[in-house]
């Protein structure tokens, strides 16, 4: 049995279906949702190509798709390039040339294969319908929902992009057990996110066990945390679809110096683990402002490290000025102005501009020392 969430955005409206074991399904599911395209580009990376690639088209053959091709980018947030993204434009052209026989894109795989495939949908022919089946907890908690589509370029991350909502999100959580647990922890580095700024009481669930048993895989607890994510992701996309006031901020907790150190240490860290870290930075500033106690930041500290997620990257002080000059490109900058998202307490949070460059360059080396 799925578990439904939807998105509200009027005419763009659509479902995220949470379940075990629903891949084999996913033609069927697609029809059943009203999607009559004749043929299907199935977007993946190589891992997850091998493991899923063949049951995923053969569910859309099942379902009448008469043309399915399969395209594979790398798996590394290294491979989100203008590079990749041009071959799989390139890719959909060769293969579906005729505007006539414009196909649905699949997008099967992780938060790099949704960013550049949703990308990809959303510019070719003007836009082509795309969904989403996400194959990792990050992605099923966060990237494949919302309409955020990107890619890196000339060295800041997913300032190339698009918002392009998806027709539909299945997310099937029988998919998650062939991650490592390096993979999981990454994830459940959005999960304590959403804690930490969206909800009291998803925090305190996840302080009360529910986090070892998320990661434990327990079937349970995968839906019922997967679902709290992603309503929560979808109120908020639903009040800010275009990110334009400020309500959608709020998804950007410690991804500020996150991302920036994410970038600068060339994916040496993982997405999840440069946002435990910048979530860290991100409290230390709070507590310095007086927005949030030691206490919460203790906790956030602490549920983060139960994870097994790094709270600093020790020993690459070398990395302050390139982290401070990616942080500067920032797209949520504004006329040198910087911008954080800062954690007033369990569930709460304000938006703080313009603090003291100072303060902040200590957030940064408190992060790398």
């Amino acid at each position: 049995m799925l578990t439904r969430v939807d998105v509200e955005l009027g005419t763009r409206a659509y479902p995220v279906l949470i379940g075990a074991g629903c891949l084999a399904s996913l033609g069927e599911t697609l029809r059943a949702h009203g999607l009559t395209q004749t043929n299907a580009f199935l977007l993946t990376n190589p891992q997850v190509g091998a493991l899923y690639g063949l049951p995923a088209a053969q569910s859309l053959h099942d379902a009448g798709f008469q043309k399915v091709v399969r395209h594979e980018i790398p798996a590394s947030e290294e491979g989100k390039n203008w590079e990749e993204f041009s071959k799989t434009c390139a890719a959909l052209l060769e293969h579906f040339p005729d505007a006539g026989a414009s196909p649905l894109v699949v997008l099967l795989g992780g938060g790099v294969v949704g960013d550049l495939g949703g990308f990809a949908a959303a510019v070719y022919r003007r836009g082509v319908p795309f969904v989403q089946v996400p194959t990792t907890l990050l992605s099923a908690v966060d990237s494949s929902v919302g309409g955020k589509v990107a890619v890196n370029f000339g060295g800041v991350k997913n300032i190339m992009g698009a918002f392009s909502q998806p027709k539909l999100v299945l997310c099937d959580l029988s998919l998650l057990r062939s991650l490592s647990p390096r993979e999981l922890r990454s994830g459940a580095a959005e999960v304590i996110k959403y804690g930490g700024v969206c909800s009291a009481s998803l925090f305190e669930q996840l302080e009360s066990g529910a986090l070892e048993r998320l990661l434990s895989l327990d079937a349970e607890t995968m839906v019922d945390i997967v679902s709290q994510c992603v309503r929560l992701k979808a109120a908020v996309v639903a009040r800010d679809e275009f990110d334009k006031l400020g309500i959608r901020n709020v998804l950007n907790f410690g991804h500020t110096i996150g991302h920036a150190l994410e970038l600068s240490a060339h994916y040496d860290l993982t997405h999840g683990e440069a946002i435990s870290i910048g979530m860290v930075a991100a409290s230390g500033l709070a507590v310095e402002l007086g927005v949030c106690s030691t206490v919460f930041r203790d906790r956030l500290t602490g549920l983060l490290k139960r994870a097994g997620l790094p709270v600093s990257y020790p020993g690459h002080e070398a990395l302050f000025e390139p982290v401070l000059k990616a942080l500067q490109l920032d797209k949520k900058f504004r006329n040198g102005k910087n911008l954080f998202v800062l954690p007033e307490r369990a569930g709460a949070w304000r938006q703080a501009e313009d603090i003291p460059w100072g303060l902040v360059h200590g957030a940064i080396k408190s992060a790398i020392r």
